[in-house]
């Protein structure tokens, strides 16, 4: 629809029309970015704004696959997402990194699939790059800030550990993930949050459902 509506209202694609009223800036993230032509992905890669890939929406609302080959051969910047619990699809990063390293194999010599290095990069330098801190954030070094995710290597997608890097994106799953620091302090342990009773919040959430739930029979 998008790509329809913008020829009738503006003569070009969106992306060309954003690109003439100087929309188009570094730090900049197009969500989604199904349906490019390669005019668009040259605006892009030109303009140093990102697209986020976020295949589960993506097939959750049948809205086609981001052409991800062609944007990272045009020099795009990629990152991955979800489009959150809001569309009834979770928020689960460890799924979306799965589903990108599978869907994009439906297209394409087998030479030129997004494979899991390029997907876990996505997931860590690119989603840094696309919010303008990758100065700060996306990797394990000395003065960037301490966001860290913790697996539990002792666990059956890990064992036996052969390729780390290929059991982490095909077969690790968020239940492995043992423990999540954000800027240095631990905000889940032990695969429990630490700052929030989740069991507690569980039963809040289901006990003001019970309250608003339109009555039986109305």
């Amino acid at each position: 629809m998008q790509v329809v509506t913008g020829q009738l209202w503006h003569g070009s694609t969106l992306i060309e029309y954003l690109d003439r009223i100087g929309f188009m800036v570094p730090n900049t993230a197009f969500i989604h970015a199904n349906w490019l032509n390669p005019r668009e992905i040259e605006i892009l890669a030109r303009t140093g704004v990102s697209v986020q890939h976020n295949p589960t929406s993506n097939l959750k609302v049948g809205s086609g696959l981001a052409p991800i080959r062609a944007l990272l051969d045009g020099g795009v910047n990629v990152s991955l997402g979800t489009d959150g619990c809001g569309s009834i699809e979770g928020t689960d990063m460890q799924n979306s990194i799965y589903l990108a390293a599978l869907l994009n194999k439906l297209r394409g010599d087998h030479a030129q699939w997004f494979g899991a290095p390029e997907v876990l990069h996505a997931a860590t330098m690119g989603g840094a790059k696309a919010l303008g801190r990758e100065q700060e954030l996306g990797a394990i070094a000395k003065g960037r800030i301490a966001d860290l995710t913790g697996y539990r290597l002792h666990s059956f997608p890990f064992t036996p550990l052969n390729n780390l890097l290929n059991q982490l994106v095909y077969a690790a799953n968020r239940h492995e993930v043992d423990f999540v620091m954000v800027d240095g302090e631990p905000i889940l342990a032990n695969g429990r949050l630490t700052r929030v009773d989740e069991d507690r919040l569980l039963d809040e959430i289901s006990e003001a459902h019970a309250r608003i739930a339109p009555h039986p029979g109305r």
